[in-house]
């Protein structure tokens, strides 16, 4: 079952207006009252929340060192574990090392059967010089 999420505001104001089992009920609410923001769509599940006990993942975490003139070392670690805290499923980061560099970091888990190293490997890569390009604005 799926419920319609009808929200306003942004940022600090943004709050949970009204939740909604249909999508037309959630359209005309949101039309009434003049509201933007987008209808957000969830699944409900009836089991407990958190990943599934023993659920197989690969994780892939992408890291690499800004110096104000490059990107330098990136290096990948992969494995195969299991998914014991749900928040840690996906994170991305920058640490500074005073002014001279940041270490930029990148890691999701992803189902093993959904699995396809050389995809993955692509996609951090991007996703890890998309952090690149905020860390360096950092040095100005």
């Amino acid at each position: 079952m799926k419920v319609y999420i009808v929200t306003n505001g942004e940022y600090s104001d943004y709050m949970i207006e009204k939740v909604f089992s249909n999508r037309e009920a959630a359209e005309e609410f949101k039309k009434w009252h003049h509201i933007s923001n987008d209808i957000e769509e969830y699944e409900i599940y009836d089991e407990p929340f958190g990943p599934n006990e023993g659920e197989k993942t690969m994780f892939i975490r992408v890291q690499g060192t800004v110096y104000p003139e490059a990107v330098v070392d990136i290096r990948f670690d992969i494995r195969r574990e299991l998914i014991r805290d749900c928040t840690l499923r996906r994170c991305a980061g920058i640490c500074s090392y005073g002014k001279t560099a940041y270490t930029i970091f990148k890691y999701i888990h992803v189902p093993a059967d959904k699995w396809d190293e050389e995809k993955y490997k692509a996609k951090m890569t991007r996703a890890l010089y998309d952090l690149a390009g905020i860390a360096k604005s950092l040095f100005a």
